[in-house]
């Protein structure tokens, strides 16, 4: 039995994690003595600002609350030491912190130019821009954010040279639908003074770059597709850096861009409706409407046949469909295009939680009535010299997250 619960539960593990990888990034709370260290542990290859926050009863401390950290890739650093603020008595605590991608200490170079943000010989049209008509372009994080219309497919390169950090390709779904907003795939690649490029709604499986790969401008990242919250196949392509907000949490602020093209290179703003082309070899101006277009043969990716009329497309003989305004709706696909995540990780996870809930039952009859009645009264960090005084804290005073 013992066995089959460590199957089962490995192979939900496996699928909830393929559905969504999550930035490998924690704040632990460690026992040290008679004190507890909040250490901020950074697997990944961003570098990481971070906001925490501690209040409790008794509680010292060896930096003023609340603190902001720069935390370096693949690194391990203590943030702070938690302490009784008069010796020799119990003290308690919740910790909380937000973080995110970025160095929120250093300053983006607003004097770089970047190339555009698809390979050579193809041209866009700006849909939306700064200083133009803004229809969805609301947020902090895209203010200023560039829209560049192309068929799906289109080879996306990278605009800068630097550090890939996030990839995600997985989502298929996309529309104008709000529910989608969260749902689009994307790579963010990191560079050099702390700010990042965003690009956006990328193709499904579309990305050829991987986590923590340093790539060039130019390089071929992915391909541009219409996935999340669109209504029609683009690039959506933001500058970004970190940025603490006045309630202490870390957001990404969209920052101003500027482009160049053309040899020598022109350094140029993207405005609404500007047709622009990936020309590095000729001379040129920005508006380049009456330029023929030119087109690349895309060797490394080829072009998706188009799907087969419904008729034809196999299937399951009966697909599990509702009429809703009488069109029929396959329940399965409304599931993923709704969510992000397809219809077997949701049944993973909601075994998973069965499961979980189950082995929680049985482990939480082994503690002792005391430290239950602990854990009912007080989510934090517990230290009582009464009870501990000559041994070590006991390793279930664990800390947990402060909501």
């Amino acid at each position: 039995m013992t066995r089959l619960i460590a199957c089962i539960l490995t192979w939900l593990i496996w699928s909830v994690a393929a559905a969504d990888q999550q930035y490998p990034f924690r704040v632990e709370t460690r026992s040290i003595g008679q004190e507890h260290a909040l250490v901020a542990v950074n697997d990944g290859p961003a570098t990481i600002t971070l906001s925490a926050q501690v209040k409790g009863e008794n509680v010292g401390s060896d930096r003023n609350w609340p603190l902001v950290d720069v935390i370096k890739p693949h690194s391990s650093n203590q943030i702070a030491r938690i302490f009784a603020a008069v010796p020799g008595a119990g003290y308690r605590f919740k910790t909380r912190y937000s973080h995110a991608f970025g160095d929120v200490t250093k300053v983006p170079d607003k004097a770089i130019s970047y190339r555009l943000p698809f390979a050579d010989g193809f041209h866009s049209t700006v849909g939306q821009a700064p200083n133009g008509e803004i229809t969805t372009h609301t947020a902090p994080d895209s203010r200023y954010a560039v829209d560049f219309t192309m068929p799906e497919n289109t080879p996306i390169v990278a605009a800068r040279g630097g550090t890939v950090i996030d990839v995600k390709d997985n989502f298929s779904a996309g529309g104008p639908n709000p529910n989608l907003l969260d749902k689009a795939n994307v790579i963010t690649i990191l560079h050099s003074d702390g700010s990042m490029a965003l690009y956006v709604h990328l193709i499904t499986n579309g990305a050829r770059v991987q986590v923590g790969q340093v790539v060039q401008a130019g390089q071929l990242i992915g391909y541009s597709g219409n996935t999340g919250y669109s209504t029609g196949p683009h690039l959506h392509f933001a500058l970004t850096r970190a940025k603490v907000k006045t309630d202490g949490t870390v957001a990404s602020e969209s920052i101003p861009v500027a482009f160049y093209a053309f040899q020598p290179p022109v350094r140029f703003e993207a405005k609404q409706n500007m047709a622009v082309m990936a020309d590095y070899s000729n001379t040129g101006s920005p508006d380049f409407n009456s330029m023929p277009s030119k087109r690349v043969e895309m060797a490394e990716r080829p072009i998706l046949p188009p799907p087969l009329p419904v008729a034809e497309t196999p299937g399951p003989a009966e697909p599990y469909v509702l009429a809703i305004h009488g069109q029929e709706v396959d329940v399965l696909e409304e599931i993923e295009r709704h969510t992000g995540y397809p219809w077997w990780a949701w049944i993973g996870s909601i075994v998973a939680c069965i499961v979980m809930l189950r082995l929680w039952a049985e482990f939480k009859a082994t503690l002792r009535p005391e430290m239950a009645e602990l854990s009912r009264d007080w989510k934090g960090s517990v230290y009582d010299p009464r009870e501990f005084r000559g041994t070590k804290p006991p390793l279930d005073s664990r800390p947990q997250d402060w909501r």
